[in-house]
């Protein structure tokens, strides 16, 4: 395997106009990269593009939707034949839906199905090909924590997020013999859009701002940056970030499934009102300070 320095690199990442997205582009241009900011949002991906060329190499900015497998094949197309070979891909761009299953929609299922599991596939279908050609790249996709922390609230979520861990070994298991590396990174509760954006239904629905405003108090999405680039310089298969991600990682296997399903039941706007003095005491690493 030959792993990928991200120095003098070409990488793709999408989400790229805010969150996580923006942090890993940021940062893999300060590290002399050269960034394509994808999003579906035209102006952020631009922002994010501007920011990069102030760190590193000129960086480009590209709009596409996710789930769309006709427009990241285009994506990938393009860029490839404006810019050159891609040597990294970052699966990032996510969505959620939460609250009582039954209280949402099939089209809320199939909108974050195909965003956070079908735009990882098409992604990778897209760009790993030619990267399979060629012997040589990269593709970190970003799952979460919720891939093996249940919850009742977030049962689409975590569907997909498991969908994107599973699909990730396997993938990193056919391509393990080409030369091309895949990485899933499962973050913990990181200061992001994605509350305030996401669909919630039921009580849920009725807290979001509440709870949005607990993820102001959660990690910063820096930390997933760091561990992404780790991620593709050192090949690692799966990447837990934060405390509570890690720790669950570690400890689930170990814990009683009955343990586990009262957990599960425990509603997530109830979680909201621990997460600001919890997070308060959690260092940027995700230690406890």
């Amino acid at each position: 395997m030959r792993r990928v320095q991200l120095t003098g690199s070409r990488s793709v990442v999408t989400g790229a106009g805010s969150g996580i997205g923006r942090a890993t582009a940021l940062h893999f241009a300060a590290k002399g990269a050269e960034v394509a900011c994808v999003d579906i949002d035209a102006d952020s991906a631009a922002e994010t593009a501007s920011r990069c060329s102030e760190l590193g190499p000129t960086a480009s900015s590209w709009t596409c939707d996710v789930s769309d497998a006709d427009a990241v094949r285009g994506l990938a197309a393009q860029i490839e034949a404006d810019a050159g070979p891609v040597d990294v891909l970052v699966n990032n761009a996510g969505v959620g839906v939460g609250g009582p299953f039954l209280e949402t929609t099939i089209e809320d299922w199939d909108w974050l199905i195909g965003i956070n599991l079908g735009g990882v596939a098409y992604g990778c279908h897209a760009f790993g090909a030619a990267m399979v050609e060629r012997g040589r790249g990269h593709i970190v996709n970003v799952a979460s924590g919720a891939a093996y922390i249940m919850s009742r609230d977030m049962a689409a979520y975590c569907a997909s997020k498991a969908g994107v861990v599973a699909f990730s070994r396997c993938l990193r298991a056919d391509w393990a013999a080409s030369g091309v590396g895949v990485s899933a990174i499962c973050p913990g509760v990181i200061n992001t859009p994605i509350a305030a954006n996401s669909r919630l239904v039921g009580s849920l629905g009725a807290r979001q701002e509440k709870i949005a405003r607990a993820f102001r108090f959660a990690h910063s999405p820096t930390i997933v940056a760091h561990a992404i680039a780790d991620a593709v310089v050192k090949n690692k298969e799966l990447v837990p970030v934060g405390f509570e991600s890690a720790l669950a990682y570690r400890v689930l296997p170990f814990i009683p499934r009955r343990v586990q399903g009262l957990a599960a039941r425990t509603q997530l706007g109830r979680l909201a009102s621990i997460r600001t003095p919890l997070n308060r005491r959690i260092g940027a690493k995700g230690r406890f300070r």
